[in-house]
């Protein structure tokens, strides 16, 4: 659900961000995932946001991040910490991109829009909501976060209990702060790795 943190490390790059995007909609074998318009860069972007989720999980700061919010949201603390990981990210932009975040984000919005053609009919709603609703930038705002974590529990019943978690982003940025910054120096390695080795291959 940390889509700022998937379209950053895609970079620039059009197909990837549409891979990253298609990430948690597509199940399966990648290699099998046929649809107009789909091409290979697209596939791999699919593949990094797999490898990007199976990293993240695995990394310590990640792991002490979640311990903050495991006593009062157990498994549901892993999503929370993805969205608290998209605010530390917009809120200090300016550290890691030289773009203003609008002027980022309305050019994400424009990939996105100009190649619905060539998403899974599914996905449309989620391009719109995103869109209208300026989801990226509002990440840079507890009350975008707070908006974000509400939206999710209404349409996942299993995740009803996130709605509240918004407070506890302003009790400990601190600490989120502190892990990101351990954290996305490793992500970015592990994400360069993959992006090579599927150019070599």
């Amino acid at each position: 659900m940390n889509y700022l943190v998937h379209f950053f490390l895609a970079g620039d790059d059009e197909e990837l961000r549409l891979g990253n995007l298609l990430g948690d909609f597509v199940k399966g074998r990648v290699e099998r995932f046929e649809h107009p318009g789909a091409t290979e860069r697209l596939r791999t972007g699919i593949q990094m946001h797999r490898a990007i989720d199976a990293f993240s999980d695995r990394h310590p700061a990640v792991h002490r991040s979640k311990q903050i919010l495991a006593p009062e949201y157990g498994r549901l603390s892993a999503v929370i910490v993805d969205v608290f990981y998209d605010h530390v990210l917009a809120r200090r932009w300016t550290e890691f991109h030289q773009r203003p975040l609008p002027v980022y984000t309305q050019d994400v919005y424009r990939t996105l829009c100009g190649n619905l053609h060539r998403m899974p009919a599914g996905v449309h709603l989620l391009v719109d909501s995103m869109t209208r609703g300026d989801w990226l930038r509002g990440y840079a705002s507890p009350r975008g976060i707070e908006r974000a974590l509400q939206g999710m529990a209404k349409r996942r019943p299993v995740a009803a209990a996130i709605g509240t978690a918004g407070r506890l982003l302003t009790d400990h940025f601190d600490r989120f702060s502190a892990d990101f910054d351990e954290f996305l120096p490793d992500l970015r390695a592990r994400s360069a790795e993959f992006l090579e080795k599927r150019s070599v291959g």
